[in-house]
């Protein structure tokens, strides 16, 4: 049997974050080859049953210092209507434990040498599921989860792993996962997308 090759190593370079400046915060080094693959427009087979699904990695798995985020590359999209990213990160086995958080951003446009992405946000504003005619300001929204559940607690204590997922609508052809780790533990983590046109 052939033994499966092994992912390349990622390189990351320290820089801010707009949302958490004082938390450090990394992006992946430059690497041409893999940022035009990433950026490449999804085929879809042309006989794909409705709706057209596909998984895909939003953010490779790796070791998360405690207190500290990471982001990926952006990835490319365009024609899928729905995007459900999951968390999943190694168990937590008490409930002094903290989790991670996830945060999606996107862009009109993919990473450009020098200059970086233009255009990328998290925080938008849906005026069809949001409207409030008594409201003439309304305030935006950021695309991102928390590592606790609605009630305050942790979504799972133990189990192999400690998992969420952040449901929604892909508001741009390229899409970054971030994911912030709230625990002082050093712990795994990745983010795997199942797309839905």
């Amino acid at each position: 049997m052939p033994q499966a090759k092994k992912p390349p190593k990622i390189e990351f370079v320290k820089t801010t974050h707009p949302a958490r400046p004082d938390w450090p915060y990394f992006l992946p080094k430059e690497n041409k080859a893999l940022m035009r693959k990433l950026a490449k427009k999804p085929i879809f087979p042309r006989l794909c049953e409705r709706p057209c699904t596909a998984v895909t990695t939003l953010f490779p798995r790796r070791q998360v210092e405690g207190h500290t985020g990471y982001g990926y590359h952006m990835i490319n999209v365009d024609g899928y209507r729905t995007i459900n990213a999951y968390v999943i990160s190694d168990p937590l086995n008490s409930t002094n434990l903290r989790g991670f958080t996830l945060e999606l951003s996107f862009s009109l446009y993919d990473f450009v040498y020098g200059v970086g992405v233009v255009g990328e946000t998290s925080y938008f504003f849906n005026f069809e599921s949001y409207f409030d005619p008594g409201t003439l300001t309304h305030r935006l929204q950021c695309c991102q989860t928390s590592d606790l559940s609605a009630g305050g607690g942790l979504p799972w204590i133990g189990g192999r792993d400690l998992a969420h997922i952040l449901r929604a609508p892909v508001m741009g052809p390229y899409v970054r996962a971030s994911v912030f780790n709230e625990d002082r533990t050093t712990r795994g983590v990745e983010v795997v997308a199942y797309l839905s046109t």
